[in-house]
């Protein structure tokens, strides 16, 4: 049993642990993570694919190393702090407990860690002014307005969605504006605001004078390239409306962009009208590993605060 104990309040076990952490960390940021086995295997080859796969480095925290890694860093942790605890107790010297509230702030903080990689959970959605998603815990979100703010040079400036939360007949939130750094918060449920898309059909007048409709991602050839309709952007004039996108392909490769109005021609054809929506990319996260997070923060700070109080009186 002592040798046990021994092993896991081992400071060279507490090294090891977090340079395997450290070195996956590291070899999990040049692989893009989230792929599947198969696209692992194209991207790699045989041989180097199946090594990442095995050792989870595509996919790190969700990885057996990693849960292992960091389970044991967790109790390797835990068993110093007690160790340390219980003998500070039993020392004649001056009770100095700021170390060991950091060392406490440090357990907190990777358990919090584990519990995200764990637990958290993300929905992405897109709204459009009017539409409602359903959230977790009961709420029901609304979209009343989205706003995409540009500056003088066309630049984009800030997406702002502005919204309303109700949970059964009770209002949570009532225009509530959700900014890039300003997310909506109710207890551990956050929504973000992510990005900026549109929704987009544009009709054509053939030279017969028939009507065709075309969504986005729908094109048609020009010779041997193909012209793609990518969506619609609002004119920089209210009055005209929105102006239609597309990109020519040769092949697989975007060689070239082009913005078509109401009225103008593409090859034998006629735009007719353009209509688009506006839509807005929310995230929504729960992530219950938040709360330690906070608490190992406060723990730290106290733990820092006495040691420079002891540290300034001259007491070891």
């Amino acid at each position: 049993m002592k040798a046990i104990f021994k092993f896991f309040r081992s400071v060279r076990l507490a090294i090891v642990l977090l340079a395997i952490i450290i070195v996956f960390f590291v070899f999990s940021t040049l692989v893009p993570q989230g792929r599947s086995a198969t696209e692992l295997m194209h991207a790699y080859g045989p041989a180097l694919g199946q090594l990442v796969v095995l050792t989870g480095v595509g996919n790190f925290t969700s990885s057996p190393i990693f849960y292992i890694s960091l389970g044991l860093f967790v109790l390797n942790l835990g068993v110093c702090s007690v160790d340390r605890f219980v003998k500070r107790l039993k020392s004649r010297a001056v009770k100095h407990f700021g170390p060991d509230i950091i060392h406490l702030s440090l357990l907190v903080l990777t358990v919090g860690a584990l519990i995200t990689s764990t637990v958290r959970r993300e929905q992405d959605f897109t709204m459009a002014a009017g539409d409602a998603v359903n959230l977790p815990g009961g709420y029901v979100m609304k979209l009343i307005d989205f706003e995409f703010l540009k500056y003088p040079d066309g630049r984009p400036k800030a997406w702002i969605s502005t919204v309303d939360v109700t949970q059964g007949n009770r209002i949570v939130r009532q225009g509530y504006k959700i900014e890039v750094n300003h997310p909506l918060a109710i207890g551990m449920l956050k929504v973000y605001q992510m990005n900026y898309s549109s929704d987009a059909t544009i009709d054509f007048i053939d030279p017969a004078g028939g009507r065709a409709t075309m969504k986005v991602g729908e094109g048609f050839s020009m010779g041997s390239d193909q012209l793609v309709f990518v969506g619609a952007r609002r004119a920089d004039a209210p009055a005209q409306g929105w102006i239609a996108q597309f990109q020519e392909y040769q092949g697989d490769k975007a060689v070239a962009s082009f913005e078509f109005g109401q009225g103008e021609k593409i090859g034998q054809y006629s735009v007719d009208s353009i209509r688009a929506r506006d839509l807005t990319g929310l995230r929504a996260a729960i992530d219950p590993g938040f709360i330690p997070v906070l608490v190992a923060l406060a723990l730290m700070a106290i733990g820092l605060t006495m040691t420079s109080i002891h540290k300034s009186k001259g007491v070891d």
